[in-house]
């Protein structure tokens, strides 16, 4: 059976959070250097699923709904969580 577009959306709004809890265990658990930079790197990488399905509802004309404000809610506060616990 083949994904319809609208859970593809919906998957993609809620990959943002994997993407922050993977950063965030990055930061708090492991704590090196190393995964300080990761952390960083996932924080980042975990934007670009919620701008692709920003861009398909863009292009569809539709809302983002609750998910997206969601997503988007989720990355800017742990984003601003995350920089303040490491500037």
């Amino acid at each position: 059976m083949a994904p319809t577009r609208e859970t593809v959306v919906r998957n993609l709004w809620s990959s943002s959070a994997l993407f922050v809890t993977a950063a965030f265990i990055a930061f708090v658990v492991v704590r090196s250097d190393t995964a300080v930079r990761v952390g960083w790197l996932l924080y980042f990488a975990g934007w670009l699923p919620p701008l692709t399905a920003l861009a398909i509802c863009a292009v569809r004309k539709e809302s983002p709904g609750v998910g997206g404000v969601f997503a988007l809610a989720l990355l800017l506060g742990f984003g601003l969580l995350f920089w303040l616990n490491h500037a």
